[in-house]
């Protein structure tokens, strides 16, 4: 720091040293600003619902889940530019709360000048179909410089206002893709790609999205201890399950304060996954953050009273999500460059694994000219932990991904609001960016990318089979508000290099999808307008997908599950067909023996219930067609877990509804164990019998 830097902070903090900060701008005041907000955010679920006009360029319509122009509160970022203020006055900047905040940072690498002639980002630009390695570390500091570039001529377009891209929805986030839990074995043989970890006789196990593919959570069982995420997400409460007493004999801490996403239990092992945020001291002894890397940590669980670390390994970014295959763990992060660049310093913005810059080699170039973060994927064999099998890093604006039993598709919703900030007009419907990279045993390799129009809902809107990709996309227009003007519908099918074969266009006029099942040679799909119609489409030939059949019931499911050999179960909202306010959560059980003629076989309403986890965490769901068991949590006055059951004569039947407990912004989750069901969240443990699912115990951690 300067003479005059110094003489300037002093006399600031002279000015400032009587100013008391107020009450409603401290810490904890913010941080309950913002749990009240996600509170109020359920409460409007509902309400987004009834504010869908009967016209189509409804403006409360809710979005697709690609990216929108979006104006921050300004109450909020008040507060956040207050903040950040005074962690700059300290002389240490901030860490971001979550994976969005990083990804923001990298907007301060240093752009083109004004008159430079930085190549467009447009996403209209056709692209190569190969993916195409960097040959050298300029190529890649060139996507970030472009994106910058882009984005100082977007906001002097805008009059030098600051443009916000909205980010994906919750379903698109390192949240994980939606699940089939436990399926008859007729019924996972059908669907192919699309199937859920089937629970073992004894205990349940993590809903997933393609089965065989395991994915870590917050909660985990071995048959014997519930392993659950604690509130300081520093903790990982062991709990002995054995009898009916329930009692916690131990603890997994993660290193260096590391901060637990979720974790895998398996083979006596834990497998804990955690962020940790890097600081540097400067050479004035200013302490500044230094972004972020994440790790796994290794333990043995032999001993659950007394777990031992084995060691880690980490890379680059905020942990975004993982899967299990075959012995060997892929590992998810999103690393934004944390800090503007010198003209010749390169180590920033380039990730590292395993404490190794990740080599030219193995980052993939965007299809487009621009990129503002990485995914960087890295893959470990469990029986050693400690070491990486291979690496990759690719550039990307915004990325998602889908994992099939071997391949690896990243995703990105993309939408150009160039036209709408140089003319004040938009038609753009948007397209969907898809990077094909091949896994086996730890092995990474890319395959091909390709670009297709509209956006997806979430990963459930992408599948493969025998070698096809399919994808379910929507098309939207906006106004120069941004505002929905009108949507339509489409069905793509591609080959294995990623050439398109086949499609269906202009489906569901002025209709969004909300959910999406693959299963073999057979897709469905809801819309969502006024009633809720699920499409059943024929993909056996691909070169000529056809829609066979559609229901239309009122509301719309938000989620669908299998549920044994001709049953699909929906999960969403009930919608009244004349006001449109909505009556509650329902639950659906689809007769889907025949799919040219789907029928409602039940349908079971939970009046006052405005929504669930289960419609951005497919994970919180609990589905068991052995058990004959479907569990999740919704809201209504309070948090409630719900169980429900299914027979053909008798239909749904709600067999319990009681209080979820634990405060804390950990999710819920439902276990079983033998004849004992388990509501987790957080620091509260209630456990019932199944079958009459009457109280057995409960345990605070």
């Amino acid at each position: 720091m300067t003479r005059s830097e110094d003489e300037i902070m002093k006399a600031i903090d002279e000015a400032t040293r009587d100013i008391a900060v107020p009450e409603a701008l401290r810490p904890q005041a913010i941080e309950e600003l913002l749990e009240a907000a996600q509170a109020e955010e359920r409460v409007q679920v509902h309400e987004r619902v009834q504010a869908q006009e009967h016209s189509p360029s409804a403006a409360a319509r809710r979005a697709s889940s690609g990216w929108r122009r979006r104006a921050l509160p300004w109450g909020i970022a008040a507060c956040f530019v207050l903040l950040a203020g005074a962690g700059l006055v300290a002389g240490r900047a901030l860490p971001p709360s979550n994976g969005a905040g990083e990804n923001a940072a990298s907007a301060g690498l240093g752009a083109a000048d004004d008159d430079s002639e930085a190549p467009t980002a447009d996403p209209d630009t056709p692209i190569d179909s190969r993916i195409t390695a960097a040959e050298s570390y300029d190529q890649v500091r060139h996507c970030f410089e472009t994106y910058a570039a882009e984005q100082e001529r977007l906001s002097a377009s805008n009059g030098g206002a600051i443009v916000f891209d909205e980010a994906p929805a919750a379903k698109d986030m390192a949240v994980p893709e939606s699940a089939d839990a436990a399926g008859s074995s007729a019924q996972s043989a059908r669907s192919g790609s699309t199937a859920s970890a089937v629970p073992t006789a004894d205990h349940s196990d993590t809903n997933v999205r393609t089965e065989g593919v395991d994915e870590a959570d917050i909660v985990k069982t071995d048959g014997e201890h519930l392993f659950i995420l604690q509130d300081s997400a520093t903790e990982i409460a062991v709990v002995d399950a054995t009898d009916d007493a329930m009692r916690k004999v131990g603890s997994i801490v993660a290193s260096d304060q590391g901060q637990i996403a979720e974790f895998y239990v398996r083979d006596g092992k834990a497998f804990v996954l955690a962020n940790v945020s890097l600081v540097r001291t400067d050479e004035d002894g200013t302490e500044v953050y230094g972004g972020s890397e994440m790790r796994l940590e290794t333990f043995d669980v032999t001993d659950a009273r007394n777990p031992k670390s084995l060691g880690l390994v980490s890379q680059s970014g905020w942990y975004q999500s993982s899967r299990l295959v075959d012995g060997y763990l892929y590992l998810f992060s999103t690393y934004a460059v944390p800090y503007a660049l010198e003209e010749d310093d390169i180590e920033p913005f380039i990730p590292r694994v395993a404490g190794q810059a990740v080599a030219c080699q193995d980052i993939y170039l965007p299809p487009l000219a621009s990129a503002n973060q990485y995914l960087v994927i890295a893959s470990i064999n469990v029986d050693d932990p400690t070491q990486t099998v291979d690496q990759k890093a690719v550039l990307s604006d915004s990325n998602s991904q889908y994992v099939s039993a071997g391949n690896i598709y990243v995703y990105e919703n993309a939408r150009s609001f160039m036209p709408l900030a140089r003319s004040g007009e938009a038609d753009d419907q948007g397209r969907i960016t898809v990077r094909k990279i091949a896994y086996h045993d730890g092995k990474l390799e890319g395959v091909a990318q390709a670009k297709v129009s509209g956006t997806l809902n979430d990963s459930f809107s992408i599948d493969e089979h025998e070698g096809m990709l399919r994808l379910v996309t929507t098309l939207s227009s906006w106004d120069a508000e941004g505002a929905q003007t009108t949507s339509t519908n489409e069905v793509h099918v591609l080959d294995e290099n990623l050439e398109e074969v086949g499609s269906i266009t202009g489906l569901a006029e002025d209709e969004r999808v909300y959910s999406a099942r693959f299963f073999g040679d057979t897709a469905y799909f809801v819309t969502f307008r006024e009633t809720d119609p699920l499409y059943t489409v024929d993909l056996s030939d691909p070169a000529n997908p056809q829609i066979i059949g559609s229901l239309k019931i009122p509301g719309f499911s938000e989620y669908l599950h299998p549920y044994g050999e001709g049953r699909l179960l929906g999960i969403g909202m009930d919608v009244d067909e004349e006001s449109g306010v909505t009556n509650g959560m329902k639950v659906t059980m689809f007769d889907v023996s025949d799919p040219a003629d789907v029928q409602e076989a039940d349908t079971f309403v939970i009046e006052g219930a405005y929504g669930s986890d289960v419609f951005s965490d497919y994970r919180a769901a609990l589905v068991s067609v052995e058990r004959n068991i479907i569990g999740f949590s919704g809201y209504a006055d309070r948090e409630t877990y719900y169980v429900f059951d299914y027979d053909d004569g008798e239909g749904l039947d709600q067999i319990m509804a009681e209080e979820v407990n634990g405060g804390t912004w950990v999710g819920t989750r439902g276990v079983f164990i033998d004849d004992t069901f388990y509501v987790v969240k957080g620091n509260a443990v209630e456990s019932y019998r199944i079958g009459t699912y009457e109280k057995v115990d409960d345990v605070l951690l």
